[in-house]
């Protein structure tokens, strides 16, 4: 019997060898330190089938591993093939930098758009192993857009206001140690200075810096010129927090609608409710993190000014949240993104009376139309 299973095991395996393959889909599940790959390949008669699957580091040497693996793997050179990256953060961007370079057809996907696919699948279970097959399904399934990387401005554009962000972040972590010495029983006299020191160095490199930037962002004038437009029409917002969302979003190039900007930045809404429960609501920040730091600041200054459509705004979220001002002002820093948003797509100025202008043309237009009820 046991012969008997293992010839006919023989048999299938060279019936699925003959099969024609139409197309690979290669799924990649992203993380910081590691990342899951999953090759599947869908035949003529419609059958997908999990070719390989395996787990790389994170690195360059991961990366150059994972070419070569699903090089090894592809058999037939001239078959169609996807490779899908779950988009988390900035984890994947190196290596897909690194596949693009190589010459392989990359493209990402938002991912609330790969949760729901693998929900219409019936995937229940969440592991990487699993969630990487299920993006595997979903490159032979779909036919998606291939990626294309960001122009090499916009890309050193971003890569210096990265390094201004991390430079900021090394300042205030020195600031607070010298708070909390100043306010020790110890003297040390020794630390402070060096902690001072290194306080004004990094004040001078951030300084620098920010100068570097302003004429980067000066070489594309109509880049530079909507950028202004869009600063001097919204109080409290700088230079340099337009600049990132537009260096880290590509101009919003690959974004057809708010949402997407929304999840990608991680301020879509995670909803915590089973039957009679229900939890608190809370965004994902399962995005890109330079985003919301770059509305940060803005926020807590147009908050700052106690005026204007934005603390309205922050006032009536207040109000309905319970008194609960971290939750409004998150609210507020997804308004302002999706306002910068629509602004430089319509490549307009921020106008503080639109919702009173739209408010009175729907007023107006009902007035018209109950006029031509009333004559007809």
């Amino acid at each position: 019997m046991s012969t008997k299973s293992k010839k006919e095991s023989k048999k299938e395996s060279k019936k699925e060898s003959k099969k024609k393959v139409l197309k690979y889909g290669i799924g990649i599940d992203m993380g910081k330190q590691k990342f899951h790959g999953c090759i599947k390949r869908e035949d003529e008669d419609g059958h997908q089938k999990v070719v390989a699957t395996k787990q790389f580091e994170n690195i360059p040497s991961g990366h150059k591993s994972f070419y070569e693996w699903v090089n090894k793997h592809r058999k037939d050179k001239n078959v169609v093939y996807q490779i899908l990256i779950e988009v988390t953060g900035v984890y994947h961007e190196n290596l897909l930098y690194f596949l693009y370079d190589k010459g392989l057809e990359v493209c990402v996907e938002m991912p609330k758009r790969v949760k729901r696919f693998l929900e219409s699948t019936g995937q229940k279970s969440k592991t990487d192993k699993l969630d990487s097959k299920g993006i595997a399904q979903m490159a032979c399934e779909r036919k998606l857009k291939r990626w294309q990387p960001l122009s090499k401005h916009i890309r050193e554009l971003r890569a210096l206001l990265r390094h201004r962000k991390s430079l900021i972040k090394s300042k205030v972590q020195f600031q607070n140690q010298l708070h909390a010495i100043n306010y020790s029983s110890l003297e040390g006299k020794a630390i402070k200075r060096s902690l001072k020191s290194s306080i004004k160095r990094l004040a001078e490199q951030i300084k620098k810096l920010e100068k570097q930037i302003l004429q980067m962002a000066q070489k594309d004038k109509e880049l530079y010129e909507q950028i202004e437009m869009i600063v001097d029409s919204i109080s409290g917002l700088g230079l340099i927090s337009v600049l990132t969302i537009v260096a880290e979003t590509n101009g919003f190039s690959e974004f057809k609608s708010v949402k997407q900007l929304e999840s990608y930045a991680g301020f879509d809404v995670i909803e915590n409710s089973s039957g009679d429960h229900k939890g608190k609501t809370k965004i994902s920040k399962r995005g890109n993190v330079h985003l919301r730091t770059a509305t940060y600041m803005p926020t807590l200054t147009i908050i700052g000014q106690k005026a204007g459509l934005f603390y309205s705004f922050y006032l009536r979220i207040v109000k309905r949240s319970g008194g609960i001002k971290k939750k409004a002002m998150v609210a507020v820093q997804r308004k302002l993104l999706v306002i910068v948003y629509t602004l430089w797509k319509k490549k307009e100025k921020f106008d503080p009376n639109y919702e009173w202008k739209k408010q009175n043309q729907n007023e107006e237009n009902k007035e018209k139309l109950e006029a031509q009820l009333v004559t007809q």
